[in-house]
């Protein structure tokens, strides 16, 4: 096993974690990931790009409105790879945004 690939990756929390008022908020968000990243691969499997990027373009939104700004970049990246309709960027972008959604802690 490579070195760099045992290394876990930390938690990703929002900028709002501390704040009081965001809370139930923030905790409905964190609980719909797993959902959405399954929406997310299943959409990919099936080739439907441009509702993938739909779904993309929508993170990009609630990653920056939640306090996520690197779901909102990944967000944004995957929705341009599919406009571009371009397979292997919709590969990477992709799991680097699943990544991202499966570290998130509320």
């Amino acid at each position: 096993m490579d070195e760099l690939n045992s290394i876990a990756k930390p938690s990703i929390r929002s900028e709002f974690a501390l704040d009081a008022d965001f809370q139930d908020v923030l905790e409905a968000f964190v609980e719909g990931l797993p959902e959405r990243r399954r929406l997310l691969t299943d959409l990919h499997r099936d080739g439907s790009l441009d509702e993938l990027g739909r779904q993309a373009h929508q993170l990009k939104g609630a990653g920056g409105g939640y306090g996520f700004p690197e779901i909102s970049t990944a967000g944004a990246a995957l929705q341009l790879a599919c406009r571009a309709q371009d397979p292997t960027r919709v590969e990477h972008c992709l799991a680097e945004l699943l990544d991202l959604l499966g570290r998130v802690e509320a």
